[in-house]
């Protein structure tokens, strides 16, 4: 989106508009190197252009200092969300592939721990686990990996993994509004046993 900068021209009382650059969301810059929304954010992160600010990675108030993009806090509709600047883009492109490769080499020894303790699970058990159970329990045993490299790990696809663990959420909900109808009406639960 074109981003412009408007000013008052006091001696003849328009306005005047001077264009600052095309600026991206940082999901669309995700889809420029053909990477999810989440994973963009971990480069980002991981490259220090993006910090975490409670429960999301943000462009730090600084670098909106130094013209590398601009916070929209409140936005009218949605939420929080940065734009990177077009002088930010190009810093980021030099150093994509490098930061890419370094986060990739931190995550090689996470995934073959998790790999390791897959097959020590596996071991103990009378029969193999399906896919959707050995999904699960890199789930929550792991819960730090991302579905490409759950995928990696079992020999699936992507598109799987976040088909079984959309089913896993789906359970897990269902058990904990249970579990709450249980605890805030147990004279009715003791009557159904």
């Amino acid at each position: 989106m074109l981003y412009v900068h408007e000013t008052l021209d006091r001696q003849t009382g328009l306005l005047v508009t001077n264009p600052i650059g095309e600026h991206i969301t940082i999901t669309e810059l995700g889809e420029k190197y053909r990477v999810g929304p989440r994973r963009v954010r971990m480069i980002l992160h991981h490259m220090g252009v993006l910090a975490a600010e409670g429960r999301r990675y943000r462009l730090p108030r600084a670098f909106v200092e130094r013209g590398f993009g601009i916070r929209h806090d409140n936005p009218r509709s949605g939420y929080p969300f940065d734009v990177l600047s077009p002088k930010c883009q190009a810093l980021i492109a030099e150093a994509w592939d490098d930061t890419v490769a370094d986060l990739e080499g931190e995550a090689a020894p996470i995934m073959r721990r998790a790999e390791a303790a897959l097959a020590a699970f596996r071991s103990t058990r009378r029969r193999e686990l399906t896919t959707q159970q050995a999904v699960c329990w890199l789930c929550d045993n792991h819960p730090h990996l991302l579905h490409c490299q759950i995928a990696d790990i079992l020999g699936v696809t992507a598109q799987l993994v976040s088909r079984f663990t959309k089913l896993r959420a789906k359970r897990i909900n269902i058990r904990k509004a249970q579990k709450d109808q249980r605890q805030t009406d147990p004279q009715r639960h003791a009557l159904q046993q």
